[in-house]
């Protein structure tokens, strides 16, 4: 039994499930406003692999999740763009609040929270109050390629790093800074847009889809999901608190001791753990193995996840630190492998000369050790 039967029981590929009626209710209206929905939502739809002996996850029209229910993908009409449509949380959440205000702001460099294009109201009040739909950017998960050297690692902790500071100096705090709340641009490393639940295939199911290197096509990284997060008035110089126990990191400390919490702190430390994870001390449980030549992070890994919250330190801070980091690395290490560490260094070793042969072509074609996504000229097409 698959997860998604042990969720929701027994289903039917070719009938479409209840979380699916809102979007397959408001087709016709989202084409209306320029956004096209894939064809399993159309009015009238009728499963493709009906009346054949194929087997039904074959087809693009069979791919459905109960995780769509709030979120879907659509493709913007006016350029064949793909785009997320996102069914805002209702109040007491501050989600809309946020994404207003974020999406209200002059571009930034230090900005990494996922671009919104609009914020549309749909035409019937809605019960459960969620009566705005949120066009953004399509994103893939930020580690659904593996980082190949240690420039690469470098510049998503620089990104993410000044990603919440950002954040943070707007008063708002994320709540939920974890693994899967970090996303990329798909473009330009996927020559395709990838299929939103099978990122293995193009989006228009015509065939296989594949990332290309970090290197050669920088990507930016952005933060997502404002459904947790609060919008801080510090001027009344109540330092803000939250109940513990909140987003999807339980190992911070300030839940275990049962308090109140300062969240700006729990966001620090969930964010360095995320790169703890998945980099320095690894985490089985997400299949992430450590990783070799990244130790220079683990100093400031540990002073952001120091069990006492006082002595974490800013965001601001932490990106200062970082850059001071960056800047005493030398070319070697940046273009030095990020192997796993859980494989035998032999391994490592036999590996190596077919690194260095690719860094020194990209040597020789000038290309950084540390990707900058500013540089790509081909970005603005995404």
């Amino acid at each position: 039994m698959s997860v998604l039967e042990e969720r929701t029981g027994p289903f039917k590929r070719e009938e479409i499930q209840d979380w699916e009626i809102f979007w397959r209710d408001h087709y016709e209206w989202l084409k209306d406003r320029g956004y096209q929905l894939r064809p399993r939502y159309r009015p009238g739809w009728v499963a493709s692999w009906l009346g054949t002996d194929l087997w039904p996850p074959r087809f693009e029209d069979a791919q459905f999740d109960g995780t769509m229910e709030y979120l879907m993908d659509a493709i913007r009409i006016a350029d064949g763009k793909p785009v997320m449509l996102r069914r805002p949380d209702p109040p007491p959440s501050h989600e809309l609040k946020i994404v207003q205000l974020i999406s209200s702001l002059p571009p930034e460099p230090q900005n990494h929270c996922v671009p919104t294009y609009e914020i549309m109201t749909i035409p019937e009040a809605n019960e459960d109050g969620r009566n705005h739909i949120v066009a953004m950017s399509f994103q893939v998960p930020w580690d659904i390629l593996e980082f190949e050297t240690v420039g690469e690692v470098v510049d998503f902790c620089s990104q993410i790093f000044e990603g919440l500071a950002y954040i943070h100096s707007l008063n708002v705090s994320h709540n939920d800074a974890k693994t899967n709340n970090v996303m990329m641009d798909w473009y330009p490393l996927y020559p395709d847009p990838p299929h939103s639940l099978l990122s293995s295939k193009r989006m228009d199911w015509s065939g296989p889809s594949k990332p290309r290197n970090r290197i050669l096509y920088p990507i930016k990284y952005h933060f997502i999901d404002w459904n947790l997060s609060r919008h801080w008035d510090l001027t009344s110089g109540t330092p803000p608190r939250l109940p513990p126990g909140y987003g999807g990191d339980s190992s911070v400390p300030e839940f275990k001791i049962n308090e109140h919490c300062d969240p700006f702190a729990v966001d620090v430390y969930c964010l360095g753990n995320v790169i703890r994870e998945k980099f320095t001390r690894g985490d089985p449980d997400l299949n992430f193995p450590p990783r070799r030549n990244v130790e220079f992070l683990e100093e400031l890994l540990a002073d952001m996840t120091q069990d006492d919250p006082t002595k974490r330190p800013k965001m601001s801070e932490v990106v200062t630190r970082f850059a001071e980091i960056r800047n005493r690395l030398r070319w070697w290490r940046l273009r030095s492998r990020v192997s796993d560490k859980t494989v035998p260094f032999i391994f490592h070793l036999l590996y190596s000369p077919s690194h260095w042969i690719k860094q020194l072509g990209y040597i020789i074609r000038r290309i950084p050790a540390i990707p900058d996504y500013t540089r790509n000229k081909d970005y603005a097409k995404a």
